[in-house]
């Protein structure tokens, strides 16, 4: 066989994972909301989510300020995305205050999504109190285990699964109503994700997935596939890569087909994206309204674009962090 038609015959006989069909924008979702932005459930928790999320570690950063803040966030709204995404640790509690803020009058209208990067079930609680003042507001709606990877913030899974560990204050958190829903987050070691698949307790993964880390990572494949089976939920994050100081680590001419690669994954229910400027959120709905998910032969090319550019940069072999096992 030709190496072409080899590499074309192993992608198509992969996980299922990519959609080969064309879709119109209109089509990344069977509904949509008042504004047109389209709605995927999220997995196994039923809720409707925006096919674009906010995620809201850059509104804590010094280069903005709580009112440009509130205005990036109501616009968002008005577009339609109802999925915000924070975390306790960025900017040391910054991003959560001034989303708090932002959120004001707001609050139902979104699906509110926070962290917790404390493996016991004390510092859990702690966090979890701490971002309900921050957030304003009385529950959140889903709690991730941040970057479950991370072995030195996680050292021991059996521990942060049991009733002393974090998801023994998770649990306690969502029979009192103030979580609904668990999820796990992280951009590195995929096989640590199956413990989460296997607990049966988490509802959402949230991973880094790029064309370019689909060679390295490959959470799409070694997580996600299976995942599905389970019908959790799926969030993309690190779409472009991930922040390169203030720009996408990307080069802006793959800001398209970056956009496209991570929506054309199947059961995908939405794509967390870093935004700090109004001109980010035009540009990120402008070019989503416009492109469609990649054919058989684009995805084959923005393959071989990924392989490319992990030549250009070897940093990008493990641009977040070892294992990438």
């Amino acid at each position: 066989m030709k190496r072409r038609a080899f590499i074309k015959a192993t992608a198509l006989a992969s996980s299922g994972l990519f959609a080969f069909k064309g879709l119109s924008p209109s089509s990344w979702a069977a509904a949509s909301t008042d504004q047109g932005m389209p709605l995927a459930t999220l997995g196994r928790t039923g809720v409707q989510v925006s096919k674009l999320g906010i995620g809201t570690a850059p509104l804590g950063r010094d280069n903005t300020d709580a009112l440009r803040v509130s205005e990036i966030i109501a616009k968002a709204i008005d577009e339609g995305i109802n999925y915000m995404d924070v975390a306790p640790n960025y900017s040391k509690g910054e991003s959560e205050r001034r989303l708090g803020q932002a959120l004001k009058g707001k609050r139902d209208q979104v699906f509110l999504v926070t962290k917790t990067e404390a493996h016991t079930y004390e510092g859990t609680w702690e966090l979890l109190n701490q971002s309900l003042k921050h957030l304003k507001t009385d529950h959140i709606d889903l709690v991730h285990l941040h970057n479950l990877g991370h072995m030195e913030r996680w050292p021991d899974l059996d521990f942060a699964f049991s009733e002393q560990g974090a998801m023994g204050a998770l649990r306690e958190a969502k029979r009192k109503g103030v979580i609904r829903f668990i999820g796990a987050s992280g951009h590195l070691h995929p096989s640590r994700f199956h413990y989460a698949i296997d607990s049966g307790e988490v509802d959402v993964l949230m991973n880094a997935v790029n064309f370019v880390n689909q060679h390295t990572y490959d959470f799409e494949h070694k997580v996600w596939a299976r995942a599905l089976e389970k019908n959790i939920g799926l969030v993309s994050m690190k779409v472009f890569g991930g922040a390169k100081g203030n720009d996408f680590r990307l080069p802006e001419e793959d800001y398209e087909n970056a956009l496209r690669y991570t929506l054309s994954l199947n059961g995908l229910s939405t794509a967390v994206i870093g935004i700090n400027k109004m001109e980010h959120l035009y540009q990120l709905l402008a070019t989503f309204r416009r492109v469609d998910a990649l054919s058989e032969d684009e995805f084959l090319s923005l393959a071989q674009r990924g392989l490319d550019l992990l030549k250009v940069d070897p940093a990008w072999r493990s641009a977040h962090g070892l294992p990438i096992t």
